[in-house]
């Protein structure tokens, strides 16, 4: 057995015999490399770094004509394992029985087959806090936040909460990032509905859009036809400065949230509701 502490299952890669886990190796990160049940590699990594998993991978694995892109894929998900260990400084008991090393020994050793507690911590200059020194010797005074301001502050919490529940939620097992967000969904048109108004929800939606940019219209359009739009979108540019390099929230968010809740709401009111998606901002159009 080595010292490697893996932080995430194994995650196979497309068409092949070989799979990798994200790891701890005398306290620095790490990628494991696994053919079938046996250990090809285990290397440190200068930095949690997608390309950095990549670069292990590709450099074990012999298959011919192996495609880079199914790599960066299966190094993406371990990637996303690997950031919730970092901010949690915890894990699941990730190994794997009967993974063994060229020479036959087992990697799995008594004490982390019974789950008993590893004591890995987290590599050094790394914290699962990794924020600057904040200690203030007296309370600041509170500044009224209003108008634009108080939007922008919308707008940022809007961002945060989908970039972080869908890296969250894509590092569980299938089908849990869906449950996450349908549950939001329903609070939110469960907030919006009002008994005596029918219009309620939908009028809540078209204001949630609204609030996702600063560059937002309502298009004058036909008796059967309304439309909210957004350009330069700040919900999409701060998920992008909170993940610049794609690799923790899921393709498709944060608008994916906005379409489920437009396929529940069109459900629900017999609406045609639907969400045109751009690299800057959205159309939604709601129609008879």
């Amino acid at each position: 057995m080595s010292d490697f502490y893996p932080i995430s299952p194994l995650v196979g890669i497309t068409n092949t015999s070989y799979a990798a886990q994200a790891g701890v190796l005398n306290e620095k990160w790490a990628v494991r490399v696994v053919r079938g049940k046996k250990i090809i590699a285990e290397k440190p990594i200068p930095s949690l770094e997608i390309d950095n998993m990549v670069g292990v991978a590709y450099g074990h694995i012999r298959v011919e004509g192996l495609s880079r892109h199914a790599v960066a894929q299966m190094a993406g998900r371990l990637m996303q394992f690997a950031r919730r260990y970092q901010t949690s400084g915890v894990c699941p008991n990730f190994e794997v029985p009967d993974l063994v090393y060229d020479d036959g020994t087992p990697a799995v050793s008594a004490s982390v087959a019974t789950g008993e507690d590893s004591g890995v911590a987290l590599p050094a200059g790394e914290s699962s806090e990794d924020f600057p020194d904040m200690r203030l010797g007296e309370v600041p005074p509170l500044l009224r936040v209003v108008g634009e301001d108080a939007w922008k502050a919308s707008a940022e919490a809007h961002a945060i909460m989908i970039a972080e529940a869908s890296a969250y939620g894509a590092s569980l097992p299938s089908g849990h990032l869906e449950a996450i967000f349908g549950r939001i969904a329903d609070e939110f048109i469960r907030r919006w509905s009002d008994p005596t108004d029918p219009y309620a929800a939908v009028r809540g939606f078209g204001s949630l859009i609204q609030s996702c940019a600063a560059e937002s219209q309502l298009p004058k359009t036909g008796t059967d036809r309304a439309t909210v739009e957004t350009q330069n979108c700040d919900v999409l540019r701060i998920c992008r400065e909170i993940d610049p390099k794609l690799s923790r929230v899921p393709a498709a968010y944060p608008c994916a949230l906005h379409e489920i809740i437009a396929k529940k709401l069109s459900e629900l009111t017999g609406l045609k509701i639907s969400v045109n998606t751009s690299s800057t901002g959205c159309i939604v159009s709601f129609e008879i």
